[in-house]
């Protein structure tokens, strides 16, 4: 059950990011207004037209999660931002359902605070950008317009909450469309095939692939650290020293912006509409604080103080956020807890692209209704095709670290140990074949039956692509495949494979035979991996990712006790 509602969130999840991503560049490039509402009622109209479909609980929650996680790939610097507003829209929406008692009141009003979560964000996100100096901004200009006009006011709130009752009444609309389309959908077949081979008409998302070298993860939350201290230090340094030593903080901090990305601090620097109101914001406080009577450079200041806030958070969460996309975040997200998540999110990321070629293109703008409708009608295809692409969720560990660091001697060591307490093992170890201490081969041994023979030996009168001047022997190849036969590994517990790297991912290798068993191996699997080709493993092999272990990290006796969990 847990396994198929993850399944149907990525449904729900791929084809609202399809929409964030074909009609969002869209949007941005006619710099069309109010366009974070028009994606957000699309998102409605998903979310209610799937919890239509399949009322289950949590299943917004895990869809808002997943189409978070495909903003990723969003070319912006900044993708915090929009990853907690969909998320917060998909928990409001689920909210709503479950004090309904998931009536359709409760899809109107989630609807309805789904969109006003926009006009939340947005209030609450200028306010941390510019400091609280802003409030007292808006109060002086609400101040000026009563003088200047004849409106009466004696509250704040007022422009407010008008401009929260129209986000309110939009998200309803889209909760009622919602209803209207779903019930339209089942009179509707889906038109829409997923066609893997077919060329894709769009740049479309791809699921990142780790290609840098595995670094301990304690060095990310150093530089975290580190940029987070920076950014407070910047800030507190507005109000508590002079504007020249000020100055000269945030000088530094544009210095340290640029070295480490200077594509993101470019992107803010042409960013007109910024700058425009930056400046009239700094106009205004010259106008209308700290002097009652003409301008006023000390209420000017103010404004210039809120403008090198605002600079500051910028900078600092757009670098947050690209730490945030780093290969060591992996490691983090590597529990058992998380694997239907992570593995939700790989067909998600494999079928999106599938789902953005199937959309029509100008149909989509004259007849967005039908569009949707077409959308809507092809959910339950859509759940049959995924899962089939679904990984399996028998526990995948990977022991990982670059050449030389030891992985197959701790998986051997930890074999040592488990075969100690009785576990039946099966699967292959490679280990290295040395001549006057230099390393000139390798062995595969089967670790059912205890036979070992010579894999391959250094042959430097081969051709200079030949993969690492090896040369390979028959008899060698020939052990390794049948230890991996599915037959063989009837009996077994655990099975163990060293390595699986870039050979087997170009088809060579172990890769044929790896091919029919792991899709279909419902046993725990211990698998050694490069750095570099986990994320191309997992999705190749179709498993499911339960934690990763670093060799020069990790002790053999720790890793077969946690091997003896999974079984």
């Amino acid at each position: 059950m847990n396994r198929d509602i993850w399944i149907k969130a990525a449904v729900i999840g791929s084809l609202w990011g399809a929409s964030e991503i074909v009609l969002g560049s869209f949007l941005h490039n006619l710099r069309m207004p109010f366009s974070g509402n028009m994606l957000t009622a699309i998102g409605i109209i998903l979310m209610v037209s799937g919890h239509r479909l399949w009322p289950e609980r949590g299943l917004l929650i895990r869809a808002g999660l997943i189409c978070a996680a495909l903003k990723t790939l969003s070319p912006s610097p900044v993708i915090l931002g929009p990853m907690l507003s969909i998320f917060m829209q998909a928990v409001l929406m689920e909210t709503a359902l479950m004090a309904t008692r998931r009536s359709q009141v409760g899809y109107v009003l989630g609807g309805g605070l789904a969109v006003s979560w926009n006009l939340f964000y947005r209030i609450l996100s200028t306010i941390i950008l510019y400091g609280s100096s802003l409030i007292k901004l808006y109060q002086h200009l609400i101040d000026y317009f009563v003088s200047q006009t004849a409106w009466q006011t004696e509250s704040y709130w007022g422009p407010i909450l008008i401009l929260w009752a129209l986000f309110f009444a939009w998200g309803a609309a889209a909760g009622i469309l919602g209803i209207i389309i779903s019930r339209a959908a089942r009179q509707q077949k889906h038109t829409w095939r997923l066609d893997p081979g077919a060329p894709h008409g769009t740049e479309t998302p791809q699921m990142p692939q780790n290609t840098s070298t595995e670094r301990p993860l304690h060095h990310l939350f150093l530089r975290l650290g580190g940029i987070l201290l920076l950014l407070a230090g910047g800030l507190y340094s507005i109000n508590l020293l002079p504007a020249g030593q000020s100055g000269a903080v945030l000088a530094l901090f544009l210095l340290v912006w640029w070295l480490y990305n200077k594509q993101t601090m470019l992107r803010l620097a042409r960013k007109r509409g910024f700058w425009l109101a930056l400046a009239i914001m700094i106009g205004l406080s010259g106008l209308l604080l700290e002097n009652t009577q003409g301008f006023s450079t000390s209420g000017m200041w103010v404004g210039i103080e809120m403008g090198m806030r605002a600079i500051y958070v910028i900078g600092g969460f757009s670098i947050i956020s690209q730490e945030l996309q780093r290969p060591e975040m992996q490691v983090i997200f590597g529990s058992r807890r998380m694997q239907p998540f992570l593995a939700a999110v790989r067909v998600a990321f494999q079928t999106t692209p599938l789902i953005i070629n199937t959309l029509p293109g100008k149909e989509a703008w004259r007849r967005p209704g039908r569009v949707l409708t077409q959308m809507v009608a092809g959910m339950e295809y859509a759940l049959e095709y995924m899962r089939d692409q679904f990984p399996n969720p028998a526990p995948t560990v990977i022991i990982t670290g670059e050449k030389g660091s030891g992985k197959t001697t701790l998986l051997s060591e930890t074999a040592a140990i488990l075969a100690a307490r009785g576990v039946m093992l099966a699967g292959i170890l490679q280990p290295a074949l040395f001549e006057n201490k230099a390393r000139n081969g390798y062995a595969v041994r089967d670790l059912q039956h205890g036979k070992q023979s010579v894999l391959c030996q250094r042959d430097e009168s081969l051709a200079p692509d030949a993969p690492g001047k090896f040369r390979f022997l028959d008899a060698g190849i020939a052990l390794g495949e049948a230890a991996l036969q599915s037959e063989r590994l009837q009996a077994a517990e655990v099975l163990l494979v060293d390595e699986i790297g870039p050979f087997e991912l170009q088809g060579q290798g172990w890769d044929k035979v790896l091919q029919n068993l792991l899709p279909g191996l419902n046993k725990p699997a211990v698998l050694v991996v490069r750095p570099s080709c986990i994320d191309a493993v997992i999705n190749r092999y179709k498993r499911s990712l339960t934690t990763t272990y670093i060799a020069q990290e990790t002790n053999a006796e720790d890793l077969a006790r946690d091997i003896l969990a999974l079984r």
